[in-house]
């Protein structure tokens, strides 16, 4: 499946790769960045290679004896999602949402979630009958079209917008793929410094500057693996590092490789 998008979408490359029966839609929605299904093996226990997107996931094991569902947050730096205790020859279906998603409601604040894995219940307010639905179900759109129908019914019921700076402070930081600058930020919105990162800490878990990093990594992830003739230089210009010491050093800080390094074990997973 596919589809367009207006906006930022950020990759997990090596989720991607090696996977068993995998499939990915991208929808046309400001709540989901990504639906993802795959199968683990018999006696498989899948290790899952996350970098920092600034998202978080819901992943559910649709095993219909061994249903469950896990809400996991965006890492602070590149690691393995392998203490999930995967079911063998099980279809697992995620949603991956936008940090300025409006319809769920996180019971605590993002700071404390950042890099963990929770029972999604212990999490999320949640009907349960959602993910029931899901497990259930026996393709991969009726999974996507189940969830899709349950983001309208939030809207209909019980639609309460998030705080409208946070928001506009999300967009401003994926219109400019993460290149802004930062005092000018806080100026433009009218609210001191020390406001704007407590409650932007509390909504996506990272201080606006962590965030614009991650989101400037992302966008030269996409850049990096989407043609293969482009170098660092370019990136370096296209992104705004001072320069290819800046670029590496940056990359490495949420990839723990280098760019090149990156590239070949996401080449070697294909």
């Amino acid at each position: 499946m596919n589809n367009q998008r207006n906006f930022f979408c950020p990759t997990q490359p090596e989720l991607i790769l090696g996977r068993n029966d995998y499939k990915e839609f991208k929808p046309s929605s400001k709540n989901v960045a990504l639906y993802y299904q795959f199968k683990t093996a018999n006696h498989d226990q899948p290790s899952l290679p996350i970098i920092p997107d600034g998202c978080f996931d819901i992943l559910i094991c649709c095993n219909p004896v061994k249903p469950s569902a896990v809400f996991w947050s965006s890492t602070v730096k590149r690691s393995l999602k392998e203490q999930l205790n995967y079911y063998p020859n099980s279809v697992y279906f995620g949603i991956r949402l936008l940090p300025d998603q409006e319809v769920l409601t996180i019971k605590y604040s993002m700071k404390e979630l950042i890099d963990k894995q929770i029972h999604l219940f212990d999490v999320l307010s949640l009907e349960p009958y959602v993910i029931e639905s899901i497990c259930t179900a026996e393709t991969f759109i009726e999974r996507v079209i189940l969830f899709e129908d349950y983001i309208k019914y939030c809207y209909s019921r019980k639609y309460s917008p998030r705080q409208s700076v946070i928001y506009y402070l999300i967009r401003y930081i994926y219109d400019s793929k993460g290149m802004i600058n930062l005092s000018d930020l806080y100026r433009n919105t009218g609210y001191s410094e020390r406001y704007i990162r407590k409650k932007f800490e509390e909504y996506v878990g990272f201080s606006p500057k962590q965030f614009s990093q991650i989101v400037r990594f992302q966008n030269s992830i996409m850049r990096l693996l989407g043609d293969k003739d482009l170098n660092d230089f370019d990136i370096v210009d296209e992104y705004g590092y001072y320069d290819q010491a800046h670029f590496i050093n940056d990359f490495k800080k949420f990839a723990d490789l280098t760019p090149n390094q990156y590239k070949k074990c996401v080449t070697l997973r294909i």
